[in-house]
């Protein structure tokens, strides 16, 4: 019921804005957002103020008119009209670079001269990457116990192998630089002079002193 009242009142206006503006059939597109992509216009649905261009072609593909939703005088209600139309078979192409089309692109149609528009549905949908998506945090995993025993393993190794490793170096070393290398041999030391020679002492060097004249 709402959306006959809808389409009535679109009409109406659709009917009042041609009268007052020009004879003439009358094509009107009416875009919206189809959210649960089924290509009808269902309650709760916004319609589309921007971002759908419409190309109008009769019947022989000769493209008549064209119309844009962001300058239309009606995109507050998500339609735009073609005005002054003969009778006869019309195509309208329509196009969004914003949304992705769930009714047809290419819509076919008769308009007569009677006054009364012609009203036509366009619904489109956001794409996918553009639907807002709720982000999820991964949480890291909790080592296990294999894996505690592993990187001990794997440290212990580590290690192992260093000081192994160190332990050969070492042993190289000696090998192939200290081990053949000619020892010094000290200078023989003169005994009189580091432990002094001795005097005997006779008696009479105690007893005698040297006379003095």
């Amino acid at each position: 019921m709402r959306r006959w009242i809808g389409i009535m009142a679109l009409l109406v206006f659709a009917f009042a804005q041609g009268a007052i503006a020009q004879s003439g059939g009358q094509l009107c597109v009416r875009a919206f957002e189809d959210r649960n992509g089924n290509g009808i216009l269902d309650a709760g649905e916004p319609l589309l103020t921007r971002g759908v261009a419409m190309s109008l072609m009769d019947a022989s593909g000769v493209t008549v008119a064209t119309g844009l939703m962001d300058t239309s005088s009606t995109a507050s209600q998500g339609v735009v009209c073609f005005q002054g139309l003969a009778s006869g078979q019309y195509t309208v192409a329509v196009t969004s670079a914003d949304f992705t089309a769930t009714t047809p692109d290419l819509i076919t149609t008769t308009v007569a001269e009677d006054g009364l528009p012609t009203v036509i549905e366009y619904g489109g949908r956001l794409p996918t990457a553009a639907t807002t998506t709720t982000a999820t945090t991964s949480t890291p995993a909790q080592p296990t116990l294999s894996d505690e025993v592993l990187r001990w393993a794997l440290a212990s190794a580590g290690a192992l192998i260093v000081v192994v490793g160190m332990g050969i170096l070492g042993t190289f070393i000696y090998l192939f630089f200290f081990r053949n290398r000619p020892r010094s041999i000290p200078a023989a030391t003169d005994v009189s002079r580091t432990t002094g020679s001795m005097r005997a002492v006779r008696s009479r060097d105690t007893s005698e002193h040297p006379r003095v004249e």
